[in-house]
Formats: structure tokens, C-alpha cells, sequence
């Protein structure tokens, strides 16, 4: 994960340095006085942490009562989120996002099918966003971005069994979460739609709506 993370870093650092003095270069003097400062938008992302962290690796814990539980059922919502951004440039902004995701997973008895408890897991992230156009055509344009902030982790669990003894815990924890994406693509002028791939909080794959003004 941390090599990965290293190589999306490495890759954005790249095609920032490359094409800063190019794209630059596109714009005239008036463009820095006429260029949209504002964008709000609107995403959908997955999947997302809660998924690669809990379904991929599927992993069993020693309860109270001795007996190990093994999850037996996954449903996730993605993550859904609004953000802000404030450009600098015509070719650079500072933002904020705040994504809500959430998840149910049941938990049953190594070995047998007997459900034992189920798991809620909402989780609330607010990142830091640092974005690069380095390329841009007509109505269509190409971004990075890295993102850094915290995630509220709050996972309420209840006993599916009645009579049985109460082997759940719940948890509430703030976590570090991140986002690295190289490859970023709007259409569109004063309202535009994008998508986006990436490794971090908000999702594998993101697709949304945004308004420049």
C-alpha cells in the first residue's frame, strides 16, 4: 500500500513539474484576471476503505467467549460527498470535501452459519485538497490531486441472538485518511461533469457533477 501510494505521489509530482511552464504558458495576461475562482461539487465514489479493508482481507476475531467469528455478510453504500474549491491559477485550486459512507456486516460463529451479531459502520471524512490541471482542450480537462485530513470511524454493533452473551463492542475512533489521484477528467464549461480514479477515502472510482463560477 505504501509503495503504491509512493508511485501515485511520484506520478502527480511529474506531470506537475512537466507541465507547469506549458499550460502556463496557454494563457494570456487577462486570463489571471478573468478565470472562474469558485467550484462546488457534487461526487459518488467506491469502492471505498471500508470495503477494501473489510471484505478483501474477510478477517475472524477471538470474542469474548473464546469462539471465533468469521464476517458473513457485506453491504456498503460508497461514500457520497460535497466539496469546495478555491483556484489560485487558472491551472491550480485548494479545496475541502467532506464524504459520509456507510456499511453493515454480520458476524457469525467460525464454522457454523448462526449469525451473531451485526456491525454499523458510519464513517464522516473531511480532507484537505491540493489540485493540478495539466492539460487542457476545448471543454475537456486533465487533473491530479492529493488530498489529506481525518476520517470519524463510529461502528455500533448489536446481538442478533437473544439470550446469547454479549460478545460485540462498539468502537469510535478518528482515523488519518488521504486520497491520491492522478488521473482526473472534466467536460464542460460553467457546469461540467467528472470522473476520476485513485487510491485513498474517497473511493477507487469517482463520478460527479461540479459548477464553476
Amino acid at each position: 500500500m505504501k509503495k503504491i501510494s509512493f508511485l501515485i505521489a511520484a506520478t502527480i509530482a511529474t506531470l506537475t513539474a512537466i507541465s507547469a511552464q506549458k499550460l502556463a504558458a496557454q494563457y494570456h495576461p487577462y486570463d489571471y484576471i478573468t478565470y472562474d475562482k469558485h467550484e462546488v461539487f457534487l461526487q459518488y465514489g467506491a469502492p471505498t476503505f471500508q470495503e477494501l479493508s473489510t471484505q478483501i482481507r474477510k478477517e475472524t476475531f477471538v470474542a469474548r467467549d473464546g469462539n471465533t467469528y468469521a464476517p458473513s455478510r457485506f453491504v456498503y453504500t460508497g461514500v457520497a460527498a460535497l466539496g469546495y474549491n478555491y483556484y489560485t491559477s487558472p491551472y491550480m485550486c485548494l479545496g475541502g470535501y467532506l464524504g459520509l459512507s456507510a456499511a453493515l456486516m454480520e458476524m457469525a460463529k467460525s464454522g457454523t452459519k448462526n449469525v451473531v451479531f451485526k456491525s454499523s459502520v458510519l464513517s464522516i471524512t473531511g480532507l484537505v485538497t491540493v489540485h493540478w490541471i495539466y492539460y487542457r482542450t476545448g471543454l475537456w480537462e486533465l487533473s491530479a490531486h492529493a488530498a489529506a485530513g481525518l476520517t470519524r470511524w463510529m461502528d455500533e454493533q448489536d446481538m442478533i441472538v437473544s439470550g446469547s452473551q454479549d460478545v460485540s463492542s462498539d468502537t469510535r475512533k478518528w482515523r488519518f485518511a488521504y486520497h491520491l489521484s492522478p488521473l482526473h477528467v472534466r467536460w464542460g464549461g460553467t457546469f461540467g461533469l467528472f470522473a476520476d480514479i485513485g487510491l485513498g477515502y474517497k473511493g477507487i472510482a469517482n463520478a460527479g457533477i461540479s459548477v464553476r463560477f
